[in-house]
């Protein structure tokens, strides 16, 4: 009898433990289901003008853009984002000052610069982030700029490449291609937005932050670093705790 009763117990304390794990189980699954990965490749034949620099520099701006892209075509999708009333472009550059493109993988044989890129987003979080963006009136132009010098700095590329045959000046030519590339990687640089704050508090945070989403537009200012913050007298807020660099 008693045997049988422990028998039972042990029964009981197993199917107890296996719906604690699943429980477990599908709440960390949970957590991570609206976070989504986007992988896209891109290869770029040099030209006579280019460099291995030069090319890896054109070929990351290229696998960025198809990035953002399916990125910001997802996030119209989005139920979040739809009652932004803002067109796709806009979508994709605010997003392009808000997510980190992630290099996993590259090549270069002379010839081609073949790189492989990942974005890691959760959906939810990037449109909390564009919410707050778009209080911010002024950032927001200057993220769709950067975005529009952008699109002019590779037109000039492929403009001083096709005109490179006709051309004897060959040197001043390449020097005006390596500004124009170069004009790429400053833009990247200086398009990124990490950090918010209130003009009324001492407090920065993280776009995402439940305190970033009380801050009202005229009162919104933004940080590319936790150390501009800082300098500026604002300190990491509690909650979020964004990071002091």
């Amino acid at each position: 009898m008693d045997t049988m009763k422990s028998d039972s117990k042990m029964k009981i304390n197993l199917i107890s433990y296996a719906v604690l794990v699943t429980f477990l189980f599908g709440s960390v699954l949970s957590g991570f289901a609206e976070t989504r990965i986007f992988i896209k490749e891109y290869s770029y034949q040099a030209s006579e003008l280019d460099s291995k620099v030069s090319s890896r520099t054109i070929a990351l701006e290229q696998v960025k853009r198809l990035l953002l892209e399916e990125l910001g075509t997802y996030l119209q999708s989005y139920t979040e984002v739809k009652n932004f009333e803002i067109n796709k472009d806009t979508v994709t550059a605010l997003t392009g000052g808000i997510v980190q493109v992630k290099v996993i993988e590259e090549k270069w044989d002379g010839d081609t610069y073949w790189l492989k890129a990942q974005i890691t987003a959760d959906p939810k979080n990037v449109a909390k982030s564009i919410e707050v963006l778009k209080k911010d009136r002024q950032k927001s132009k200057e993220l769709e700029q950067i975005r529009q010098k952008a699109d002019t700095a590779l037109k000039e590329i492929e403009r001083l490449k096709k005109d490179l045959a006709a051309s004897s000046a060959k040197k001043s030519r390449t020097q005006l291609y390596n500004r124009t590339v170069e004009t790429l990687t400053t833009l990247e640089q200086t398009k990124k937005v990490y950090f918010v704050a209130s003009k009324y508090s001492n407090k920065y945070h993280k776009p995402t932050c439940k305190w970033a989403q009380k801050i009202k537009p005229r009162n919104l200012i933004t940080f590319s670093s936790g150390s501009e913050a800082r300098r500026k007298g604002y300190h990491p807020c509690k909650v979020c705790k964004p990071s002091l660099y």
